[in-house]
């Protein structure tokens, strides 16, 4: 195994933010500095989305949000001026963007209806080069022109593509995957990967001129990621069976060969070196957790890297020539970084990052292609997410923009790992946040909120709006990463399979236990709130242990588990039922009996529900089911329904009437 260094920075910073440069008047947004610290306030968009560097190191695209909407600017490198961009209008916005080569710039067409707030994208792409010249849609579907448009069409295209490379080799094509697709009843654009059937072409496409290429070959199943090398040449690929399993292939001249039995379900390339001969992945292989590891694909000799004792990985960071990884992340608790000092200059320049910027994540989120300049992202508990510029010739670090910084950091709220043994003994782990105004040997009232999922995701050491938001309230926040929550390694997240109503509901209730007998924890005051399944959660949760929760926040959250299996968009996925059937079971009994609709009549406290009426996740059906149940139990709730928002609050004038809605509810209810 390499040697590495382990760095873990628990210290936190204060940060004054400037802005380099501005931005062109119809992107730019200003604040009064520090205003004062309002529901509103934390609900306001994060101005910055995503930034990239130009190949060259010329100039900078970033993705600025004003009035809610996505804009594009392109800032020159030198001084930050600004020298291009454009703002989409008609309902779109900019999405998921890539350069291309030096001057142009390649992007997702993300479209609001009229009568919903979220964007999505419909499939379409579009070109543009720097400067805001020549911008036209390169790749689309035949839909009806829209007035006050600037978005030229070039021709349709019955399809939905997704950018596999953007070929840094070659200036003029990128390569796409073209999906199939249809319209359905109601007029929704769909993918007809949605039939195990159906499988992806794979195309080159002019930027310049639309033009898409005859395919170059096919995906080898649903649902794929296709991994090439600069030049575009077909690597690696995974895809899905109707069992829900990866299937993994690698290209043997002009076919798929399937290797699936080589790998684990948790595979995904990292990188390729130069001649595609060596590939770097994530893996559970024969292992529990996912670690990562080199193969060599002529030999399939297979070396290991790292693996974690306690946690998947999930961030690695490459050398400039992607030849070999130079340092990861592993967020066991707050993030620790293993930096391999065999990576040379750039685990030494990596290191240098991480002790200029102590307490936070630091991610690499672009660099010009000679590695002279990285753009960092990092976030901590308390900064929202800032941007850097790093000079590798002049050895500078430079704040480029930062997020929600009409709000000082100096009131926001820290926030610290815990772990406890649940009720069996298995060890859970979480975070817990006190508000930074408690004052020593105050008892505060607590809010246990859980994350939704439950699968595949987890809370991490990271900025979280709603437990800012509670702990300037003076609530304490506890998370729990209970069992079946992604990132703690196979066994664990399948142990919460089929346990969505016992034995997790019994971790989020004995952690709530564990941080009151800790001594800082009003427990006549303790409350619990989610969204999704942390919205099932709050209901089920509360309803179990009356005794200990004295109210429910619940948004967008799973109430009745058999309507579950019926409605819903998972249900119209490849995979859709085969998971649900995975994670929940058909008994109907036993599905009964772990909704929270249920067992109501258990509820010793209000219950605030909160659902977006578009909702295709978790359709508004069940919180109007939960409604019902109560009216008939006669139980206290409040409802707030908006008619534009589907899974969760996304308008942020809509995520500030909720989040004054929680404060309020809250402070009635445990005053």
């Amino acid at each position: 195994m390499p040697h590495y260094q382990k760095y873990v920075y628990s210290g936190m910073i204060h940060m004054s933010y400037k802005k380099l440069g501005a931005l062109v008047a119809f992107l730019f947004l200003s604040f009064s500095a520090f205003a004062a610290f309002t529901p509103q306030d934390i609900a306001k968009n994060a101005i910055y989305a995503d930034a990239k560097i130009s190949p060259d190191g010329d100039r900078l695209a970033i993705v600025v949000v004003q009035d809610g909407i996505r804009n594009l600017a392109v800032l020159d490198m030198k001084d930050f001026s600004t020298v291009g961009g454009m703002a989409m209008r008609g309902g779109n916005e900019v999405g998921t963007f890539y350069w291309a080569n030096n001057d142009r710039l390649v992007m997702e067409i993300w479209r609001k209806e009229p009568w919903q707030s979220e964007p999505q994208f419909w499939g379409e792409l579009y070109a543009i080069n720097y400067d805001g010249t020549n911008g036209e849609i390169i790749y689309g579907f035949n839909v009806e022109e829209r007035q006050n448009t600037r978005i030229k069409r070039k021709k349709s295209v019955d399809g939905w593509a997704r950018v596999i490379s953007t070929m840094p080799d070659n200036d003029n094509e990128i390569l796409i995957a073209s999906e199939p697709m249809n319209v359905d009843r109601i007029g929704f654009v769909q993918r007809l990967s949605a039939s195990y059937d159906s499988i992806a072409s794979i195309h080159r496409l002019n930027v310049y001129s639309g033009k898409l290429y005859p395919a170059k070959a096919y995906a080898p199943a649903p649902q794929s990621d296709i991994f090439t090398d600069d030049s575009g040449n077909l690597i690696m690929a995974t895809g899905t069976n109707k069992n829900d399993d990866t299937l993994i292939f690698r290209r043997k001249g002009d076919d798929w060969e399937e290797i699936s039995e080589q790998f684990g379900q948790a595979f995904h390339p990292v990188s390729l070196n130069e001649d595609a001969t060596e590939v770097i992945y994530l893996d559970n292989f024969e292992q529990d957790k996912v670690g990562l590891f080199r193969m060599n694909l002529k030999t399939g000799e297979r070396k290991e890297i790292y693996t974690d004792d306690v946690v998947s990985l999930s961030q690695v960071n490459l050398t400039t020539d992607k030849s070999s990884a130079y340092a990861i992340r592993v967020d066991d608790g707050m993030p620790a970084y293993m930096v391999f000092d065999s990576a040379g200059e750039e685990a030494k320049i990596f290191k240098d990052l991480l002790g200029a910027l102590p307490g936070y994540n630091v991610n690499m989120v672009s660099r010009s292609a000679d590695g002279n300049l990285w753009l960092i992202y990092a976030t901590s508990d308390i900064d929202a997410g800032t941007y850097y510029l790093y000079n590798k010739s002049a050895n500078s670090l430079s704040q480029l923009f930062a997020n929600l910084e009409h709000i000082s950091v100096n009131d926001f709220s820290e926030t610290k790992p815990v772990s406890f043994e649940a009720s069996d003994g298995m060890k859970i782990h979480g975070f817990v946040t006190y508000p930074v105004t408690m004052k020593q040997g105050q008892k505060v009232p607590l809010v246990t909120l859980v994350h939704g999922g439950p699968h595949y995701v987890r809370d991490l050491w990271w900025f979280d709006r709603e437990v800012q938001l509670l702990a300037n309230e003076g609530y304490a926040v506890l998370q729990v990463n209970y069992r079946g929550s992604g990132g703690y390694g196979g066994d664990y997240q399948v142990a919460g399979y089929k346990h969505w109503g016992d034995d997790i509901q019994q971790d989020i209730i004995d952690g709530t236990r564990y941080i009151i007998s800790q001594g800082h924890i009003d427990k006549d005051k303790v409350c619990i709130m989610g969204g999704s399944f942390g919205g099932y959660s709050a209901v089920m949760s509360a309803e179990l242990a009356p005794d200990l929760f004295k109210c429910a926040v619940a948004n967008a959250g799973v109430y009745d588990l058999n309507l579950a299996l019926e409605k819903g968009d998972i249900t119209e996925f490849l995979t859709g039922d085969a998971y649900l059937e995975k994670v929940l079971g058909t008994d109907p009994a036993q599905l009964t009996a772990f909704s929270p609709v249920t067992h109501v009549s258990k509820l010793s406290g209000p219950v605030l529900i909160a659902h977006g009426a578009r909702d295709r996740r978790v359709p508004l059906e069940h919180a109007e089911r939960l409604k019902s149940a109560l009216d008939k139990a006669g139980k206290s709730y409040e409802w707030f329904v908006k008619d534009s928002e589907t899974h969760g609050f996304y308008d942020e004038t809509n995520r500030g009437e909720y989040y004054q809605k929680v404060v309020n509810f809250l402070s009635e209810t445990l005053k």
